[in-house]
Formats: C-alpha cells, sequence, structure tokens
C-alpha cells in the first residue's frame, strides 16, 4: 500500500466528526474553568473532558493507523443487504422513550428506584431473561450510583430508600 492510497483510505468524516466533537469538549471545560476553578465546579466536568479527550485521540489514532496497517473497513455493502427485522428498526426509539419516562418520573421515583427500574427495563427490551441478573444487577447498579453521586455532588438527590 502506498502512501497515495493511505491517505485516500483514510475515513476523513470519521476524523472530522471527531475534531468538532473534540473541539465542543475543549470549548465545555475552557467555559466552565473560566466560570469557576474550583473543585465542586470542575469535579465532573474536568475528568468527564480528559477522559472524552484520550478516547477521541485514541480512535482518531486507530482512524489513521487503519489504512496504514493494511486493515480494511467491513464491507458497508454486506451490511445494508441483511434483513432488518421489526424490533431492530424501533429499538432505539424504545430505549430513547424508556430514558425519557426514566427523566420524566425521577422526581416521583427518586433517583436509587428510578435508575434500578430504568435498568430493569433496558435489560428486559434487550432481551435479558436470567431472573438473578434482571434482579440483581439493577439493585446493585443503582444502589452504587446513587451512594457515589450522593458522595460526589454538592447538593442533595431525591431518593426512596437510600
Amino acid at each position: 500500500m502506498t502512501v497515495q492510497d493511505a491517505k485516500r483510505s483514510i475515513d476523513w468524516g470519521h476524523l472530522a466528526l471527531l475534531v468538532v466533537l473534540a473541539g465542543i469538549t475543549v470549548w465545555y471545560l475552557h467555559d466552565a474553568w473560566s466560570a469557576s476553578s474550583r473543585v465542586k465546579n470542575l469535579i465532573l466536568v474536568l475528568p468527564a473532558s480528559i477522559l472524552a479527550l484520550l478516547l477521541a485521540a485514541g480512535i482518531a489514532l486507530g482512524v489513521i493507523l487503519r489504512p496504514a496497517l493494511g486493515k480494511a473497513e467491513p464491507e458497508a455493502e454486506e451490511a445494508d443487504t441483511a434483513p432488518v427485522g421489526y424490533r431492530d428498526r424501533f429499538y432505539p426509539l424504545i430505549l430513547m422513550a424508556i430514558f425519557a419516562l426514566y427523566i420524566l418520573t425521577l422526581s416521583v421515583t427518586g433517583f436509587d428506584v428510578g435508575s434500578a427500574l430504568f435498568v430493569f427495563v433496558a435489560l428486559i427490551v434487550d432481551g435479558e431473561r436470567r431472573p438473578i441478573f434482571l434482579f440483581l444487577y439493577p439493585v446493585v447498579l443503582a444502589a452504587f450510583c446513587t451512594l457515589l453521586f450522593r458522595w460526589l455532588l454538592p447538593y442533595p438527590m431525591t431518593t426512596l430508600f437510600l
């Protein structure tokens, strides 16, 4: 593979989207830092921004190096010919509706119960059928996230049990 072939096979659209998202991340971090450089203001923004920028850099590196290493992208035509079922077509809309319901009912259910119910319903929609996993995972995850956010955030959260 020549350098010219590698230049042509780089996914420039993917790279441009990464640059835009990284730019938005840097702008948001700069804006938050300008508003206040205190720890309470940056406790979530700074680590999330660093993680997002590291992920963007890693993905960009992969997009650039893939053609040079001779790894071809999976054929898009093969994916287009596969039949799309009813569930596959509406799966993103179903999850968005469940998430919207989760957000709208947080003030009633509380963060702990609402999160557990959201994860439970999302697992069912995703096809999970193991009863122990269906009941244990949402409760443990919701309890962990609720306690973690309560420890990190300086304002009270609405909860029912925790």
